[in-house]
């Protein structure tokens, strides 16, 4: 089997681009003859893991004094310049090593020792520049063994504060047998800081608890102990300094004054809504007062109504001062962008019954905003809810927002939406003009009272109306106008839901080449899949990040689900015949999941996605045979955050050669004739994928990071049924799994400009399906390493990360 030479002159050219742009380094404005850092290592020596050694080097390395460490800027990517060197001076060498030791200690290896050691290098540039003297300095690090917790206590002489503390000793963030940190010490006292707030303790802080470390068994030191019981003792300490350990006391500090233990609750809270920024530091003129359920309301403008102010405030009067509605109250009022700026002044009272006063101050914002924006798009891919970033197209929008409709910070949206879709800016594959208009409820809005509605956070209530126009040149065009309720909001901070009930949508498909629709015609499927639709139901997406234990490492998860017509078409089953109310009715189920992982380092981050869609077509007195998602809402596979190998939706189904053996003939009346075009537009009902992705730094450039990649991309999409012998390869089918797998793999280039990111991936098709099954192209190798493939990689450009 021969790889074509062209495949590796690719690579290898990318390869090469990147050495030179890393080799040339220059030294500018030195003080001739006098030493200067040019390069700092780090040899960290002990028992410690790859990983974790890669993430204990990055933080060692920020120790480091800015005047012993080179900073390099990047010309035209392929020159480093160091420009105007400090001149070397080993006390700032000395206190670097003192950082370093210092940052050990406060993750646990207090038998750590660090020195360091410099000398001249690089004898190739002191020979053409004599003048220049260039040093290394190399830091030497030596761990020792890391010491863990052995045991945690919490002794408090308050009895109200002890039982507090054990009530949720077992939230603690100190475990037995955890490597040693200071920083979990902190976090530690500042969760039972917490604690006691959110239990009335208005003035307690930081400086009334303590942490106190203990590393000596003192029983080892007592001469009265059994001598029997010292000999345990001695092998037990033997054992511990092989294995350090460290026991933990959280102890109460003696306190000079005594109402810093009382027991707050919250007495008058005093609400003025539309302070002018300049009143803000005091003076109260011209405001009117409204007593509205227990709350104080002074108001100058009267812009927002007192019922939805006092539904924001999780501060009850006469209740026991709690820091979480203090904050969850401010949080309230600082998400909603009626106010540019939302401060709570707190006022103690101690009296017989100690109460704390609160002063919400708030600043309005412009009621009106307007924006234009620039952004990466993929046009026909927007409605199927798969990715989001990765884009292959540009839009410009406008936006026009009003902030405060009826006086209750509701705000309507209105966006115009024109966007272009294109082929590596070869070839024009789509155009859209839409209209979105939104009003946003900052609540959920339901036919029932929903209990605990202030444990929703971020809750908000859409009413949408969509209208867009989509040219999908010399094939057809679609008018699609969607109306839904949505709801979104989270029960945690890092779990976000988004629903969509009732949500309708119908879309229109017109101005059909006569080709293709005769093609339509002589497939069902294609004729069931490319229709005017009718979209009735719900859909909703669930997603979840979370870290593991190790903070490097960082999880995605990603639920969608939809259903339309399930209910409506069986209930109103003979209304779907054709020239019915609901003959236009779609009825099917969509369900995917995304998954990602990501593992970070100093300088690179590996990335993986594992991604599976299914989607299922029911039967209408007016669609029968060969039941498909609307093509719509089906998937597909390739372009620049998909099977990077092929171009957007150019990858599949399955094995079949279908698509890259149809044409649609069109008739021409200038000049006269018959003209063939290729269409390959692929649509399916299931979608396997899984990518991985090694992403590095390369260099900065002028503030911005070049940054490049490794990619290997591996799936394929399916169709769950057909009639048509044409389909034979294309239907998902196990036995066939491993034919049907495409595999891509290639390199990247990404530019990050911090606000967006433009991303050049080259792919190759290192197997290809097309060449697996249909005896008609006679199969290869399953598809590996064709020739014509390794020829040419497919370039992809994109706006954003793929994943």
């Amino acid at each position: 089997m021969k790889i074509h030479s062209s495949f590796f002159n690719h690579f290898y050219f990318i390869i090469i681009i990147l050495g030179l742009a890393s080799s040339c380094t220059v030294v500018k404005k030195y003080r001739p003859y006098k030493p200067f850092v040019f390069e700092n290592q780090i040899a960290i020596n002990g028992k410690i893991g790859s990983a974790e050694k890669k993430e204990l080097e990055s933080k060692l390395e920020a120790q480091i004094e800015d005047s012993v460490k080179p900073i390099f800027k990047s010309v035209l990517f392929i020159r480093h310049v160091l420009t105007g060197p400090a001149v070397f001076d080993s006390n700032y060498v000395k206190r670097s090593v003192e950082n370093m030791g210092n940052l050990l200690h406060n993750n646990g290896y207090y038998r750590s020792n660090v020195y360091a050691e410099w000398n001249k290098v690089d004898t190739v540039i002191r020979n053409e520049k004599p003048d220049q003297y260039r040093l290394k300095v190399r830091y030497h690090v030596n761990t020792g063994n890391m010491f863990r917790i052995d045991s945690i206590s919490y002794h408090f002489t308050d009895t109200t504060l002890q039982r507090l503390v054990s009530e949720n000793r077992d939230k603690s963030l100190l475990k037995k047998s955890d490597p040693f940190s200071k920083q979990k010490i902190d976090e530690e006292l500042n969760r039972l800081i917490d604690v006691f707030r959110n239990n009335g303790y208005y003035r307690i802080n930081r400086e009334m608890i303590k942490a106190q470390l203990d590393t000596v068994n003192v029983s080892l030191i007592d001469a009265s102990a059994d001598p029997f019981e010292q000999i345990r003792l001695q092998v037990e300490a033997q054992r511990k300094s092989q294995n350090p350990t460290i026991d933990i006391a959280i102890l109460e500090i003696p306190l000079k004054d005594s109402s810093i233990t009382q027991l707050y609750k919250v007495g008058n809270v005093v609400i003025l809504p539309d302070e002018p920024a300049e009143l803000m530091t005091g003076t109260q003129r011209n405001l009117q007062l409204t007593k509205y359920g227990g709350y104080s309301i002074y108001s100058r403008y009267h812009l927002f109504k007192p019922s939805f102010l006092v539904k924001r405030i999780a501060l009850k009067p006469g209740e026991l001062f709690r820091a979480s509605d203090f904050n969850k109250t401010l949080l309230n009022f600082n998400r909603i962008e009626a106010w540019q700026n939302v401060t709570i002044n707190a006022r103690p009272t101690d009296s017989i019954e100690p109460v704390v006063d609160f002063f919400i101050r708030m600043v309005p914002a412009k009621k009106y905003f307007f924006s234009a924006d620039f952004e990466g798009s993929s046009i026909l891919s927007a409605q199927n809810q798969l990715y989001n970033a990765g884009n292959k197209g540009l839009a410009l929008n406008f936006q026009l927002r009003n902030r405060n409709v009826a006086r209750q910070a509701l705000q309507l949206e209105n966006v115009l939406r024109t966007g272009i879709e294109f082929t590596d800016f070869r070839k024009i594959l789509s155009t859209e003009v839409g209209l979105s208009n939104r009003l946003i409820f900052p609540r959920l809005l339901t036919p029932f009272k929903l209990k605990n509605q202030a444990d929703f956070l971020n809750a908000r209530t859409y009413v949408n109306l969509d209208g867009s126009y989509i040219d999908r040149y010399k094939y057809y065009k679609i008018n699609t106008v969607n109306a839904y309720l949505g709801y979104e909001f989270q029960k945690r901070a890092n779990i976000n839901w988004q629903i969509r009930f009732p949500n309708v949508e119908f879309t229109r498909i017109y101005n059909i080449d006569l080709g293709f629709e005769e093609l339509i015609r002589d497939y069902p499927l294609l004729s069931y899949s490319y229709n005017n639709g009718l979209i009735m139901g719900i859909n909703g997406t669930y997603t979840r990040r979370f870290n593991a234990a190790n903070p490097r490492i960082f999880n995605y998860l990603r639920l969608y689900g939809e259903e339309s017509g399930l209910l409506i078409g069986e209930l109103f089953k003979k209304q779907t015949a054709n020239r019915k109310p609901l003959g236009q009715l779609y009825r099917f189920i969509k369900l995917s999941a995304d998954f990602r992982h990501y593992v970070t380092h100093a300088k690179s981050m590996w990335a993986y996605r594992v991604f599976a869609g299914y989607g299922l077509g029911f039967e209408t007195e007016n669609r029968q045979g060969d039941i498909s998602l609307p093509f719509f809402r089906q998937f597909f596979a390739g372009g620049p955050n998909s099977m990077r190998g092929w171009q957007l939706r150019k990858l599949g189904p399955g094995s079949s050669i279908f698509y890259d053996t149809l044409r649609v003939r069109t008739v021409t009346t200038d000049p006269p004739g018959v003209v063939e075009k290729k269409f390959d537009d692929r649509y399916a009902d299931i979608q396997l994928e899984g990518n991985i992705e090694y992403r590095f730094d390369i260099f900065p450039v002028y503030g911005y990071w070049l940054r490049g990649a490794l990619f290997t991309d591996i799936g394929n999409v399916w169709v769950r049924r057909s009639s048509s012998p044409e389909f034979k390869y294309a239907v998902f089918d196990v036995g066939r799994l491993y034919k049907d797998i495409a595999v891509a793999g290639g390199a990247g280039l990404r530019l990050d400009f911090k606000f967006f990111l433009l991303r050049f991936d080259f792919g190759w098709r290192l197997k290809d399906p097309l060449y697996a099954s249909d005896e008609f192209i006679k199969p290869k190798n399953n598809g590996w390493f064709i020739t014509s493939n390794m020829r040419s990689p497919v370039l992809q450009f994109g706006i954003g990360y793929p994943f």
